[in-house]
């Protein structure tokens, strides 16, 4: 292997990774920066640098989904100076054509684009890279697809799944989206399992604060429990760990990069936490001020009471890809479908009661008293949402639990203040409207939206 090559790659990749996380990039450039599609999947150090491509890619298409998740339940509104489709996306209302209706999509498909070339590359270029950094590229490339691919799904009625080197892909339902994201997290673990990463992946094209096995476990974890099949869910929650840097898997934004929800403070696309997060908390809940900062005065474009980020203010924040206690919840949820309540209200305790300094993790801490009294299965799912909604804040997850509990409320004209989701899905983009016949408006309609509140949503 050329190490100084590669390491030299590896330098200009640090500066890319957070550049691209918020505008993307486009492999079709001519200049020496900027190799064109062939030469990324045709040499090693293109592949490298294809590898980092994809780390910038799905930090967009990670924050893409958050943002619009939270928009479109209870967590975000829009700040004084945003676009006016920016304060109807908080309302419910989502035209076709806007951009809250097609940054998802956008962004997860060039995520999901860059994966599939870079196991191309990767599989091309077997003879010319060792055995661990070949395993740790193929591994990357599968979770990653695969959590951009569980993103859309949860954001659209339909998605395409068979993209890679197809002009009009067929859209299909969860039922047929959902097995395929998670076989992509099974194939994920057994490349690592069969053949670990080398250390020069780990250390030079992984990104630094990245755990990739915890990120696999956790993303198979998450899609278990989206399936209803509560073993594996147990299961693969118990393999995220649990303690130390191995638990965080961090997006980085280092300077002049700036983390996107910083990003997003002020401007057409701004957005800010809605206040009713912190004053619907219990007393004494500390992860308000993880999150935010208190404000009396703090209003949105269309009244709508706000508070100021916290964890986001500094505009170099890392992004977390998961908040570590999002397996114990996972965990806790599973066990009560298994009628295992006592195991699951240990598990939820575990999740309330931690305090600053608990498991050595910077993460939401609630610091709060474990549960009193045998908790009937109905009390542990409560518990279970209400806990998600605070530790989940702006991971996107909002908007998929207000779907499980069937707690769509429907659109909320200001100044009311939504609870849950608003709306069910978003439309079609509109961009793969007028390229792929197998979307336009007659072949795919956008889905209805329920008429009725609370509601659940057609899959």
């Amino acid at each position: 292997m050329r190490t100084t090559s590669r390491g030299a790659a590896y330098s200009a990749a640090l500066f890319t990774l957070g550049a691209l996380a918020l505008g993307g990039c486009s492999l079709d450039l001519q200049n020496p920066n900027a190799p064109t599609e062939t030469q990324v999947t045709t040499s090693p150090d293109g592949v490298i640098a294809l590898a980092t491509g994809l780390q910038a890619r799905f930090a967009t298409s990670y924050f893409s989904f958050a943002y619009t998740a939270g928009l479109v339940t209870d967590e975000f509104a829009a700040t004084s100076a945003a676009l006016i489709s920016i304060s109807d996306a908080e309302q419910g209302a989502v035209p076709s054509g806007t951009g809250i209706a097609d940054n998802v999509f956008n962004s997860v498909y060039r995520t999901v684009r860059t994966a599939d070339d870079l196991l191309a590359g990767a599989d091309a270029l077997a003879s010319q890279l060792d055995a661990g950094t070949r395993s740790g590229l193929r591994a990357l490339a599968f979770t990653l697809k695969a959590e951009a691919l569980g993103e859309a799904l949860q954001a659209y009625q339909k998605v395409p799944v068979n993209t890679y080197g197809q002009t009009s892909p067929t859209y299909v339902p969860r039922a047929e989206a959902l097995p395929l994201v998670r076989a992509l997290l099974d194939s994920a673990a057994t490349q690592v399992a069969t053949t670990p990463p080398s250390a020069f992946f780990t250390s030079n094209i992984l990104t630094p604060g990245v755990n990739l096995n915890g990120m696999i476990q956790m993303f198979r974890a998450r899609y278990a429990r989206l399936a209803n099949d509560h073993a594996n869910a147990v299961a693969y929650a118990n393999l995220v760990p649990r303690t130390g840097t191995a638990a965080l898997s961090l997006l980085q934004f280092p300077a002049p990069t700036v983390n996107p929800y910083a990003n997003v403070t002020g401007g057409t696309n701004g957005i800010a936490p809605r206040r009713q997060f912190r004053l619907s908390m219990a007393a004494g809940d500390q992860r308000a001020t993880y999150f935010v900062v208190p404000s009396t005065t703090l209003s949105g474009r269309i009244g709508a009471l706000l508070d100021n980020w916290n964890r986001y203010a500094n505009a170099n924040a890392p992004l977390p890809v998961y908040m570590p206690d999002e397996a114990l919840l996972v965990k806790a949820e599973a066990l009560v479908a298994q009628g295992q309540l006592a195991a699951a209200q240990a598990t939820l305790d575990s999740v309330r009661t931690d305090c600053t300094g608990g498991r050595g993790l910077d993460d939401p801490k609630a610091c709060l008293p474990a549960l009193s009294g045998s908790l009937t299965q109905a009390q542990l799912l409560d518990e279970i949402y209400t806990q998600r909604r605070y530790e989940l804040f702006s991971t996107g997850a909002r908007w998929e639990d207000a779907r499980r509990r069937s707690a769509i409320r429907g659109p909320v004209a200001a100044p009311a203040v939504p609870v849950d989701g608003q709306r069910c899905w978003l439309p079609y983009a509109l961009g793969d409207r007028n390229a792929n016949p197998n979307a336009t408006f007659a072949a795919l309609p956008d889905p209805a939206e329920p008429s009725t509140f609370p509601s659940g949503c057609q899959q």
